[in-house]
């Protein structure tokens, strides 16, 4: 069973590393802008109540964003995080306990079944939260500088986070709570819970998950959207 869950979407991003004026969530793939492929996924789960989007600049939002009546648009913060924290207070200010899911503006490939399946897991669970992410296939090098190497990493132990993550409601305000540093800086939210024991789970997660960050991921993306098979 999927329990009830509201959706997070940090969409306050400038692209910068993308080299376009346009934020790369609303560049579009076929005739669909990047973030609604996302919106479409998680609006086709009844058990999804609400989706809050954080955007840079409220005057310019895409007019060919996913309408619907549960989705809500808030100004964003100077860093995903800070948008992301905005997000989780609006929450707070409307009083509901539902699970917290986030997720990247970016990632258009999710798979409808993946996510079904990761929810269910979830839900079934007593974990405090649940992030897909995939194992290191690559020899991670370690540098201070960006020149010298400094050591390696054991890639055995190491994953890579990626979204959605999902968490219950109290262990994640929690975790805002007890976070000793400035949040601004994280990069993920699973990060919240490092220092704390709260358990959240890894779970493995397709290749296809990829999130747009240069300017041929487009075209990738594009190739894996029109090759996904639910």
């Amino acid at each position: 069973m999927i329990e009830a869950f509201t959706v997070i979407i940090p969409s306050a991003g400038n692209g910068e590393r993308f080299g376009s004026d346009i934020p790369k969530q609303y560049l579009k793939i076929g005739q669909k802008l990047v973030i609604n492929y996302s919106l479409e996924l998680f609006l086709n789960f009844k058990e999804c109540k609400k989706i809050i989007i954080a955007v840079s600049n409220l005057n310019a939002i895409p007019k060919d964003l996913t309408k619907d009546s549960r989705i809500e648009i808030i100004e964003g913060g100077q860093s995903r995080a800070e948008s992301v924290r905005k997000c989780f207070d609006k929450i707070s200010e409307a009083q509901s306990s539902m699970n917290v899911l986030i997720h990247d503006a970016a990632r258009p490939c999710l798979i409808k079944r993946d996510v079904d399946k990761f929810l269910k897991l979830f839900c079934s669970s007593n974990f405090a939260g649940m992030i897909f992410a995939s194992p290191s296939t690559d020899t991670l090098k370690l540098s201070v500088d960006g020149k010298n190497i400094d050591g390696s990493a054991d890639r055995s132990i190491i994953w890579q986070a990626q979204t959605p993550q999902i968490f219950k409601y109290e262990n994640l305000n929690n975790a805002y709570s007890r976070y000793p540093e400035d949040y601004k800086n994280i990069t993920d939210e699973s990060s919240l819970f490092d220092e704390i024991k709260d358990e959240v789970l890894l779970y493995s997660c397709s290749f296809k998950n990829i999130k747009i960050t240069h300017e041929e991921d487009l075209q990738l993306a594009e190739y894996l959207i029109q090759n996904i098979k639910e």
